[in-house]
């Protein structure tokens, strides 16, 4: 690899060489042309409808050559191939990259959010709880219709009483995905005894704020400015970016 790579690459070029472009927790954002995506981000008014998290590089030594995501899924805890996300039948063509970057944000960091995170396959992330604020948002209109009927104070309460009721199964991962970042992020930084607001995507929610912190969206993780842009990749090319606004303006060009 050349010591001043050129931009645009060809994403074969960046996944072959994937661990000198990227790290442990770097936060990819997606959309695809999927109907809940385009709800997702009609919903929140955002660009982006998915998250996940570079969980492992390609290590020569292991035989491993692709780079995995950890991610929410409906049923709990996935990981997945970021090749998938730019190839492939239902390839979601346009993603983009961000990053914690801080001095204390090393790789024994990196390691640790990834290992919360995948320490949830079967205890302590609170994926019920997620998954009904994610229903109470798509069915706003039945919060607004509670309303009329009772206090408002209680409406978002019989709304997950309802949802209570309703299969998991169908759940798109978009509900979930980012409230499980926030998660990691912020259970890492509190083990090391460092800021929580330094890993809090958003400025208006505090620690204590639960459901709100569980609520955290992609659109969140694309505006906080605690994370730093660092790629687009679109139809086969990677592009770097260093703000929103210019990752809006590169992913523009073949809207979703």
């Amino acid at each position: 690899m050349p010591a001043d790579p050129k931009f645009p690459m060809p994403v074969k070029q960046f996944l072959d060489n994937a661990e000198t472009f990227l790290q442990r927790s770097d936060i990819v954002l997606s959309r695809s042309r999927t109907w809940w995506s385009w709800l997702i981000r009609l919903i929140t008014g955002g660009t982006f409808s998915h998250c996940a998290i570079v969980f492992l590089l390609p290590q020569a030594e292991n035989q491993m050559n692709n780079t995995f995501l950890l991610e929410s899924v409906s049923q709990g805890v996935g990981i997945s191939n970021l090749l998938t996300y730019v190839e492939g039948k239902s390839t979601r063509s346009q993603i983009a990259i961000k990053r914690l970057e801080h001095v204390w944000a090393d790789v024994a960091f990196q390691k640790q959010v990834g290992g919360i995170m995948l320490d949830r396959i079967n205890a302590g992330y609170d994926f019920n709880r997620a998954v009904h604020i994610g229903l109470s948002v798509v069915f706003g209109a039945r919060l607004g219709w509670l309303k009329l009927w009772g206090a408002s104070h209680d409406s978002m309460q019989k709304a997950v009483q309802h949802n209570n009721r309703i299969r998991r199964k169908w759940i798109p991962p978009q509900f979930i995905c980012g409230g499980f970042i926030q998660y990691g992020f912020l259970q890492a930084q509190l083990r090391r005894g460092g800021e929580p607001g330094d890993v809090i995507f958003r400025n208006d929610v505090s620690l204590g704020d639960y459901d709100e912190l569980l609520a955290i969206t992609p659109e969140d993780i694309a505006t906080t400015p605690k994370l730093t842009w660092q790629y687009v990749i679109r139809n086969g090319w990677v592009h770097r970016v260093e703000t929103y606004e210019e990752a809006k303006r590169v992913m523009s060009s073949a809207p979703l």
